[in-house]
């Protein structure tokens, strides 16, 4: 395939969310697969709703999950301006053409006569209300007086009468809408600003953009922007609109869903690496041939195949997105590993000696899944229940042990150097002289000298819980 070019086109009006970020990385994994160009283009019409900082929050995240952009408002190229309202210019030319074509007429109507409208022919039971074309019928001096007069207008498209737009959909195959279900619709408002469908697809024109991704939400813009194309002799591109992503109560993914993190700096918050939720977000509506899951940048670019892109919606499984990051945090090297966990340490932990600190994010490589998680994950050692909970008393019934191991244990811990070393020589050396082993030695200890059933590396736990809170824990459950 030649001349690819792509376009991710987020609007400021907010941080990077899950949704777009799939987005931008499909059309990103399309345009290197095929040695073409990733665009990023900014829709900053809808002034009242643009945040400040959303841009900068949208390239930022995108240069941390490691897209390279081949032309931005960073990086322009022959193809600029990247920002809509940087590009009035060259909509009001299009505007003009389409009026002295006949393709699109000025609409004088106020907002309260088209609200009047629409409220009778919801009246009349029409669910799809539509646009009466009244000025559509205007003579064209009662036009040229309503403009000397400067009555406010904007400008309509005018769609042909009962045609059928069709397109090939690279995901959902032939799709098909009728013209007389759309009714003639405002290409320019009255402040000279374009709407999106028109800029839209004059962009796309102007940019040569050779293929559309983007999400299912689009599906009813698309005919709007085939008029466009048609009305000013153009082909369009080839258009691909992904599914749904799911939560798991099988409902679409919102910004409003308060039990899941929506935006990518979340994720960045908590301590996900960029390069397993590059990987994750590949798998939410495409997969891959096989059953391999973990993949890197170059490969997922090197597989990508638009066939395989899911008809279904796909779940945004955040299990599946913790395993992804556990696998990646296992394949760092010791010095690397360190460095980035101490970016998410909590106040009452970073604040302890360097040594300490060390230790314990050390002791957690094996089941640390993502970097936050650390500071949950090291209250076993800073702050250690002075009780065994039911928990742990069930599985305390369950096990084969004596008392007398128990008063030896804290004899030997008393007398021994205190190293993990030494702890763990003490650990062995009573196993064999009560011939215990497995959960009835190891878990036996661990609830002894910890009050818990479970955790990390059991010699390194007690040594940085510390040899007073050890002794006085086993001496507490003697009594």
């Amino acid at each position: 395939m030649k001349n690819v070019r792509v376009r991710y086109a987020p609007s400021p009006t907010g941080n990077l969310h899950i949704g777009n970020t799939r987005t931008a990385l499909f059309n990103f994994l399309f345009a290197k697969h095929y040695q073409g160009s990733f665009i990023v283009r900014i829709e900053d019409t809808d002034i009242a709703r643009n945040q400040e900082g959303a841009i900068e929050s949208q390239f930022d995240n995108l240069k941390w999950l490691g897209f390279e952009i081949d032309e931005s408002i960073y990086n322009p190229k022959n193809y600029g301006p990247y920002r809509q309202l940087e590009r009035l210019d060259i909509y009001q030319k299009y505007v003009d053409k389409l009026l002295a074509e006949k393709h699109a007429y000025r609409c004088f109507c106020t907002e309260e006569e088209l609200l009047t409208e629409k409220e009778l022919q919801l009246a009349q039971k029409i669910i799809a209300t539509k646009y009466s074309q009244k000025c559509k019928h205007l003579t064209l001096e009662q036009v040229n007086e309503k403009i000397t007069q400067k009555v406010p207008f904007s400008v309509r498209f005018a769609v042909p009468n009962s045609k059928t737009y069709n397109f090939d959909d690279i995901v959902r195959g032939n799709v098909s809408f009728e013209s007389s279900d759309i009714g003639d619709w405002v290409i320019q408002k009255n402040n000279k600003i374009p709407t999106y469908n028109f800029a839209a697809a004059i962009d796309d024109f102007e940019m040569k953009i050779s293929h559309v991704i983007r999400g299912e939400e689009h599906i009813s813009n698309t005919p709007k922007q085939l008029m466009v194309f048609e009305a000013i002799k153009q082909q369009p591109p080839i258009f691909a609109h992904l599914t749904l992503i799911v939560n798991e109560n099988n409902k679409k993914l919102s910004k409003r869903d308060g039990n899941l993190d929506q935006f990518i700096s979340q994720y960045k918050e908590k301590g996900f690496l960029p390069e397993a939720m590059f990987n994750f977000i590949s798998l939410l509506g495409w997969s891959p041939k096989g059953e391999e899951e973990i993949f890197d940048k170059k490969t997922l670019i090197s597989i990508f195949d638009e066939s395989r892109l899911s008809k279904s919606p796909s779940f945004f499984d955040i299990k599946k997105l913790v395993w992804i990051n556990f696998q990646y945090m296992k394949k760092m090297d010791d010095t690397t590993y360190v460095n980035f966990v101490k970016q998410f340490l909590d106040k009452d932990l970073s604040e302890k000696p360097n040594e300490f600190i060390l230790e314990i994010i050390s002791l957690f490589k094996k089941e640390l899944e993502f970097g936050s998680q650390i500071n949950e994950l090291a209250q076993i050692i800073l702050n250690p229940a002075n009780t065994k909970n039911q928990e742990t008393q069930d599985h305390l019934k369950d096990l084969e042990y004596s008392k007398d191991f128990i008063s030896s244990l804290h004899k030997e811990l008393s007398n021994c150097e205190w190293s993990p070393v030494d702890i763990k020589a003490v650990i062995v050396k009573l196993g064999k002289d009560y011939s215990l082993k497995g959960k009835n030695l190891f878990m036996t200890t661990r609830i002894f000298t910890t009050n818990s059933f479970q955790g990390p590396e059991l010699a390194k736990v007690i040594y940085l819980l510390g040899k007073d809170f050890v002794l006085n824990n086993i001496k507490k459950e003697l009594k």
